[in-house]
């Protein structure tokens, strides 16, 4: 396997745990997860599909869509982790900060 399959894989597991901490409500975890997979995505070459061996470029769009579907799923959780901070703000006390 390629370094950039590899790297694929490892940027999936890393959507993967964002699933999990955001459906578990953990979202430290979920920014760590965040980070990594940021910096993960950084490294990776711009021209990763023309770099891969033609028996690789399939595994490899399988591993991008099944993170865009991750990224799908967490998506709406984020939001109501956001509206739910809004509620709180709105509902502190005037000078609490």
């Amino acid at each position: 396997m390629s370094a950039g399959l590899s790297a694929l894989e490892q940027l999936l597991a890393y959507s993967e745990a964002m699933l999990g901490a955001a459906e578990s409500r953990d979202w430290p975890a979920l920014a760590r997860h965040e980070a990594d997979r940021r910096a993960l995505a950084e490294r990776l070459s711009d021209a990763l599909s023309a770099e891969l061996p033609a028996d690789e470029q399939q595994r490899a769009r399988a591993l991008i869509e099944s993170s865009l579907r991750c990224d799908a799923l967490i998506q709406p959780r984020l939001a109501t982790r956001m509206n739910e901070l809004r509620v709180l703000l709105r509902a502190a006390p005037p000078g609490a900060e």
